[in-house]
């Protein structure tokens, strides 16, 4: 017996925007344009949010045997004589993404009037899509201030300057009004009731010319200009020649970044000096830095060994107290630990004995 003529076809079908197709309410549908195979029409029909109420939330796909291009009504619904048996695959596909394969389903059915539909009630959830993002609008960024830059060349010039300060026979030229924004106390020395009939000259006699011009390049640009430490000692003193004015001036943020320079100097020949400096200025950040460090067993050998221990007894006996109770509360908290380990080693030992004589 002969077999039946068999015909095949692809049908595609593109979604354009999976936006607009996921605003269709359960039980709407997008049909593709028509595919004529083995003298029938034929469509693929896709709910992306369910054909029928139970499958919200599911994608739902078919194969539709559809009326002719110019049939309709009652012909739709006509019966087309002998079932027509047909093998078909539904798959789907991200083409966006790089034509990333999604799922597919096979299905064989038969197919005995026109509008018989045949596919996947749940083809795909709708969990596995990753919902659209929203469209975002790009502005054109305004450009970056370049105030700190202008007013550290006005610095840099003097032009306009209107107070001068000694500091260690060098001379540097002012701006009163820079000053008087950047700091309440220089605003009530130059601008306030109680100050001085001729302000143009100040002698500042416990800084060093470097760090003064540090603290002005501080004031005008709200940074630190690059400073090279070749030893701990000049570190030391250009610490304390920063944060005397800090505090005198109420300069909080000088605080802050002269903090972080000296934390990044940190290690073993210099912890207990750096600690002395935030214990005498109260740099809270500097001290719980340089105690971690120092409760490391391998780092507190090495610091014990070397003779800053007793400098650091004779200028601030209170961080020598600190020291030793960063210590022993790390050794004690490694003690715990080992205890803990011992008696659960000790425990399951004793465990396994009692498994091996029941055994």
């Amino acid at each position: 017996m002969p077999s039946p003529p068999c015909d095949q076809e692809v049908l595609t079908m593109t979604v354009g925007s999976y936006l607009e197709a996921t605003k269709l309410a359960n039980g709407s549908c997008a049909k593709s344009a028509l595919v004529h195979v083995g003298g029938h029409s034929w469509r693929v029909v896709f709910y992306p949010n369910g054909r029928l109420a139970g499958t919200t939330g599911f994608m739902s796909l078919y194969l539709l045997m559809d009326e002719d291009e110019g049939g309709g009504g009652a012909a739709a619904a006509a019966a087309v004589g002998d079932d027509v048996h047909v093998v078909f695959i539904l798959m789907m596909c991200d083409v966006g993404g790089g034509a990333r394969y999604l799922t597919s389903g096979k299905v064989a059915a038969a197919f005995g009037r026109k509008g018989d539909v045949c596919g996947y009630e749940r083809f795909v959830s709708r969990e596995h899509f990753p919902p659209p993002e929203p469209p975002v609008l790009r502005a054109r960024a305004p450009p970056l201030s370049g105030l700190h830059a202008d007013l550290g060349r006005l610095l840099a010039t003097k032009e306009g300057a209107d107070e001068e300060f000694e500091v260690g026979g060098k001379i540097f030229a002012a701006h009163k009004s820079v000053l008087a924004a950047r700091s309440v106390v220089f605003k009530e020395e130059f601008f306030g009731p109680t100050k001085e009939k001729d302000t143009s000259y100040v002698l500042i006699s416990d800084m060093h010319p470097e760090s003064f011009k540090a603290l002005l390049h501080f004031m005008y640009t709200d940074s630190l200009p690059e400073m090279t430490m070749n030893s701990v000692k000049e570190g030391a003193v250009l610490a304390e020649d920063l944060l005397i004015p800090a505090g005198r001036y109420n300069l909080r943020d000088l605080k802050s970044l002269t903090e972080n320079k000296l934390s990044s100097h940190v290690g073993v020949s210099t912890v207990l000096l750096m600690l002395a400096i935030a214990e005498q200025y109260q740099c809270c950040k500097l001290k719980k830095m340089c105690l971690g460090f120092i409760g490391s067993r391998a780092n507190a050998w090495a610091i014990m060994a070397t003779n800053d221990i007793e400098n650091l007894a004779r200028s601030s006996p209170s961080a020598v107290k600190d020291v030793i109770v960063e210590i022993l509360d790390t050794r004690m908290a490694r003690s715990k630990r080992l205890i803990k380990a011992f008696i659960f080693a000790c425990c399951f030992q004793m465990l396994l004995l009692v498994f091996i004589w029941y055994s």
